[in-house]
């Protein structure tokens, strides 16, 4: 069992997802929801399961909430509930709040009063589908922050037989290479140099600006 603690607040289809994720790592998860079957549901891999409002401070207070490390605010319906949680956690002494929300609005409002990161799941799925258009399932793509992602693709068959200073990636795109894989889910390969040839069927990972990713489109059409 890990020695993290963290809090789902909220069981919904957003919060169960996050929980059922934790639960394969070992985490300690204390979860509470105003629903007693959620709470029951997940109850054989909860350190603590509370049903109850989770605006109400002394509620958290306790069922532990201030012993997290991160408590995560899974209910974005109701703003109000949202931030009254938020508020109540950071009180605790929580170090990493992180909320979902529905709008733009109500990630600044969030965002004014504590919150430490804040996720629209909505606008990350939306995203996230279509990048896999732009790049017709060919570029895998994981956003890191506003500014900067990691991206994973089969070198292109003109990549084939060139090193890494003659097809300048950082300059032509933008991609600051971390490694290779020798096919699909191998282990990273972290060992190069700017001289070695590239091998067709080969992928690569790269840090890119995302204000850059479009330069990509080109190399999955």
């Amino acid at each position: 069992m890990s020695d993290r603690t963290i809090g789902i607040l909220g069981l919904g289809i957003f919060g169960s997802s996050v929980l059922a994720a934790l639960a394969k790592h070992h985490m300690n998860i204390i979860a509470i929801d105003d629903h007693e079957e959620r709470i029951n549901q997940f109850e054989p891999v909860l350190a603590r399961g509370v049903v109850g409002d989770i605006t109400d401070e002394e509620l958290l207070l306790s069922a532990g909430i201030d012993t997290c490390d991160t408590v995560v605010v899974a209910t974005g319906e109701n703003l109000e509930s949202s931030v009254l949680a938020v508020m109540h956690c950071k009180s605790l002494g929580v170090p990493t709040v992180i909320a979902k929300v529905k709008s733009h609005m109500a990630k600044k409002v969030l965002e004014k009063i504590g919150a430490d990161s804040v996720i629209s799941p909505e606008f990350e799925m939306g995203r996230s589908l279509a990048q896999r258009i732009l790049f017709h399932n060919s570029v895998d793509v994981f956003q890191l922050d506003k500014n900067v992602s990691i991206v994973e693709m089969r070198i292109p068959q003109s990549w084939a037989g060139k090193s890494l200073s003659q097809l300048d990636l950082r300059g032509r795109y933008n991609l600051n290479v971390l490694g290779f894989r020798d096919y699909e889910n191998a282990p990273l390969d972290v060992q190069f140099g700017p001289d070695d040839l590239l091998r067709s069927g080969t992928y690569i990972m790269a840090v890119i600006n995302n204000q850059h990713l479009d330069t990509l489109t080109e190399l999955s059409e």
